[in-house]
């Protein structure tokens, strides 16, 4: 009779865990960089922006799967997803995130660099005239702390930039003459740019020097179905395919309400 107790209460603790489970997959907690506008901005819940509006859209309406957003500065978000306190984040697969997390194969959303320089100044039309990274050697180039972008292209083209904590920094000190140019993305700059009132000041030129492709990163500690990946692929793809992907990014990036 008591080993009959016993497997009755294995059976009961099992179905608990099966449940615990379905219920963490009902369930995403999403990290983002706080100060990241337009992509994302905003300490905890309180952050928004097209990174999130967009997971929002993927997971939450296209997959039935409650979301909820969370931002921190950039290092504590990513430390986050690596301990596993949260689920998930949206940036750039490098080797050492994938060490503790596992990719989307399609690209959430992709990012282009441009350069930003003073308007009409020497830099301006050094880069316009040879429009190559190498250019940027004999300017004085700006670049943020924490971008590893910004450090990877930095290496990659012997690179010397001057480092500052914020976007805003960099572009006030371009638009002063105490730097060159600044090499960001161009929804940051150009919301930047707006920000301090510098647009006739500054320039986004039309040359890009590289692109971020961002994946979905699930944490290898996350208790969200394993299955999750796939699924997500799924809905991605097909919203790739039939163009509603490229719909809502161009309206997210518009600024445009639902």
């Amino acid at each position: 009779m008591s080993v009959s107790i016993l497997k009755i209460a294995t059976f009961v603790l099992i179905g608990l865990a099966v449940a615990g489970n379905r219920l963490s997959a009902a369930e995403l907690k999403m990290s983002y960089n706080s100060d990241w506008p337009p992509y994302s901005s905003g300490v905890g819940s309180t952050v928004r922006g097209i990174l999130p509006d967009l997971i929002t859209e993927i997971v939450e309406k296209r997959m039935g799967i409650k979301v909820n957003h969370h931002g921190y500065p950039w290092k504590r978000a990513q430390h986050a997803v690596e301990r596993g306190n949260l689920d998930a984040m949206v940036t750039v697969p490098t080797e050492n995130r994938l060490a503790y997390s596992r990719s989307s194969l399609n690209t959430v959303y992709t990012i282009d660099m441009r350069p930003v320089v003073a308007t009409g100044g020497a830099a301006e039309k050094k880069i316009s005239a040879v429009p190559m990274p190498e250019t940027l050697r004999n300017l004085r180039l700006c670049e943020i702390f924490g971008n590893g972008w910004g450090a990877r292209f930095a290496d990659k083209y012997d690179l010397a930039p001057f480092m500052a904590t914020k976007v805003s920094s960099c572009l006030r000190m371009t638009a002063n003459g105490r730097t060159d140019v600044v090499v960001q993305s161009l929804a940051v700059a150009n919301r930047g740019i707006a920000a301090n009132k510098l647009g006739r000041k500054l320039t986004v030129l039309p040359t890009s020097f590289g692109k971020m492709k961002f994946t979905f990163l699930l944490s290898k500690m996350s208790t969200v179905d394993a299955d999750f990946i796939a699924n997500f692929d799924a809905s991605l793809g097909e919203m790739i395919a039939n163009g509603s992907y490229t719909t809502l990014v161009d309206r997210l990036r518009s600024g445009t309400p639902q």
